[in-house]
């Protein structure tokens, strides 16, 4: 009876999961589309200097609202569920991470609009950056709000804020008014106005629908300042040296080369990141989950929903990898244009870099979920002191290939640590035959065809067709386990679809 209790509890753990990385899987398709389009619009319709500068603009803001955020967004991921319970504390815990963030935006936004000019002329040494920044601090309390509201109803186990909000009406505002504004000719101007307008909108959004996600609370709230600043605001060293490790190959391309070949590399950057999207939306739940599985001692269902989880991650990113990998420089000069197509060799190896990341799991979060964000800040700020010395040493010898070098290798050892500590600390891990089974099999098929495509002379990129044949059948041997079939029923159950075709698909591979 135990057996089958933890089994079931494993099932229910990994329908919440994924049915809510499923949702905001679905949203995440549409925003990477709207995104995708956006990059496109503001690639043609600015000089590749005048996109650099919206570039640095938009990070300077966002390290703004990243300081702002005081850690609040992962701290009430967590807090919330951890004192869901107690209908005061967790109360208590709506009403602080509110108050507190409000406050604190507020009070960035006035700093940034004021430091401006100085940001502008002594960091940047460009005048003209002035005004995108002045623009740019108007989202930052924003920011703020909607990623609070986003985190609470994470923490609550609502996947519909994220889905809903941040990925299908933010991004598509988003290309609506800086599409609009660039046709009209205002220019950078106009993108940063259009990703600022945006930004507004959808904040108002997430809290309303945030608000509507929490229960109604029959009892007044405890003062849980203290407790949610205590665990949120170590996060903030997480964060910024997180923020400053996936952005400092940025900052360090502008310092030591121009801006268009700022534009050249971020557009390799922005395709990499699609292999992260993928990575966050489809396990945007686990966290949470793994707090409340931890709460209740439920150490078996954490290592179980921990690893299917990560499978399934694999699985779907295999597809986006492999036409990436093998055909940067079509995807590249089909959607940005010829100009761009130096970025090839950078997008492959951030590629590299971030497919090995993808195997082993989303380990940081889970650390910080089961309450050791001081032990993250550890491996963040190594992680981070590793590119900045590579990217300081390689971009002025080869460029900004050496920033995607600084990149890769640093994530590799972030992830390699945090997946060392997880299994020491609490015995999970991602690996499993499932798991390492298909990414041998694909990976000897790319190997095989792409060198034989270049032996005959044909275009190597023909080699996304050999491994979309194989792929379906590799997945359908090699992938699924126990617990697939039982979140299968669980999945029919609940949505009230017969699903007995995905059931005859991989019988007939089987």
């Amino acid at each position: 009876m135990t057996e089958n209790r933890d089994e079931q509890s494993t099932g229910d753990s990994l329908a919440t999961v994924l049915s809510g990385g499923a949702l905001v899987s679905a949203g995440k398709v549409l925003a990477l589309g709207f995104g995708f389009f956006t990059q496109i619009a503001m690639a043609r319709l600015l000089t590749e200097a005048a996109y650099g500068n919206v570039v640095l603009a938009l990070a300077v803001v966002n390290i703004a609202g990243l300081v702002a955020k005081l850690g609040l967004d992962d701290g009430v991921m967590r807090e919330y569920p951890h004192h869901e319970d107690d209908p005061a504390e967790a109360h208590g815990v709506v009403r602080a991470s509110t108050v507190i963030t409000v406050t604190s935006g507020l009070v960035t936004a006035i700093v940034l609009f004021l430091a401006a000019p100085t940001i502008a002329r002594v960091v940047f040494d460009d005048a003209s950056l002035i005004p995108l920044f002045r623009i740019g601090s108007i989202a930052i309390p924003f920011i703020t709000t909607s990623s609070v509201a986003v985190s609470l109803a994470r923490g609550a186990r609502d996947a519909r804020v994220q889905a809903y909000v941040r990925q299908i009406f933010q991004p598509a505002a988003r290309l609506l008014f800086v599409g609009g504004l660039l046709l009209a000719g205002f220019n950078a101007v106009g993108a940063i106005s259009g990703q600022i307008a945006a930004i507004v909108l959808a904040a108002l959004a997430a809290f309303y629908m945030a608000r509507r996600s929490l229960p109604s609370f029959d009892v007044s709230p405890n003062p849980m300042y203290r407790s949610v600043l205590a665990f949120s605001l170590p996060l903030i060293a997480v964060q910024g040296m997180g923020f400053l490790n996936s952005n400092v190959d940025v900052y360090m391309v502008g310092y030591f080369m121009n801006s268009s070949s700022l534009g050249v590399y971020n557009i390799s950057l922005q395709l990499g990141n699609i292999v992260n999207s993928i990575l966050g939306t489809t396990g945007f739940l686990l966290p949470p989950m793994l707090t409340r599985l931890q709460q209740r001692g439920q150490n078996t269902e954490m290592l179980r929903t921990y690893q299917v989880v990560t499978k399934w991650m694999v699985v779907l990113i295999i597809p986006v990898f492999i036409v990436l990998f093998f055909a940067p420089r079509l995807v590249i000069g089909l959607f940005f244009g010829e100009s761009y197509t130096r970025g090839t060799l950078a997008l492959r190896i951030l590629l590299a870099g971030k497919f090995i990341t993808i195997i082993m799991g989303l380990n940081s979060s889970a650390l910080i979920a089961l309450g050791k964000n001081r032990v993250v800040s550890y491996i963040v700020f190594c992680e981070t002191a590793v590119n900045v010395a590579i990217n300081f040493i390689l971009i002025p010898v080869i460029g900004f290939e050496g920033a995607a070098i600084g990149m890769t290798i640093s994530t590799i050892i972030g992830d390699a640590l945090g997946v060392a500590i997880l299994y020491r600390r609490f015995g999970l891990h991602p690996f499993t035959r499932s798991v390492l089974s298909p990414v041998a099999a694909i990976g000897v098929v790319s190997t095989v065809g792409y060198g034989t495509l270049w032996l005959l002379g044909l275009p190597t990129y023909l080699t996304v067709g050999l491994v979309g044949i194989a792929y379906l059948p590799i997945i359908a041997i090699l992938a699924p386990e126990p617990e697939d079939e039982k979140l299968l029923t669980q999945v029919e159950d609940q949505t009230g679809y017969d699903l007995e075709v995905v059931r005859d698909v991989v019988s007939s591979f089987r």
